[in-house]
């Protein structure tokens, strides 16, 4: 079963937005949705049930994209967030420690940043900047 069919079945949903409507990115559109499942799909596994997760694209100053995928999880421990892109580190007994790892190659191979900013309620917000 997929990601998205688990967490359907969970109960879990995902909403997209993108200001505006005409936006347009030259990047690898493969390797930028990669990234977009390994941050969704970790997005869920950190949800309860009915977990609710976004993804939001939008210009910023000096028309600059920013995508934010933002969850309704428990978040990053604060410890773990120093090493949460080195290869192999995982919090999860199941974990391989590669998906956030293949996030940041991912985005910086499409000259783009990636970065984890605690969210002001619950949950984890990852910024994705071109």
């Amino acid at each position: 079963m997929r990601w998205w069919d688990q967490a359907g079945a969970r109960g879990g949903d995902v909403t997209f937005a993108v200001q505006p409507a005409s936006l347009e990115l030259m990047v690898d559109p493969g390797q930028l949705e990669q990234a977009l499942i390994n941050l969704l799909k970790n997005a869920f596994e950190a949800t309860r049930a009915g977990g609710q997760a976004r993804v939001e694209a939008r210009l910023v100053r000096g028309s600059r994209l920013r995508i934010e995928v933002v969850d309704d999880g428990a978040g990053i421990p604060e410890a773990s967030v120093p090493h949460i892109f080195t290869p192999f580190y995982t919090t999860k007994k199941q974990g391989g420690g590669i998906g956030l790892a293949m996030v940041r190659h991912l985005v910086h191979a499409n000259g783009g940043t990636v970065r984890y900013a605690k969210s002001v309620g619950q949950g984890a917000r990852f910024v994705i900047g071109f």
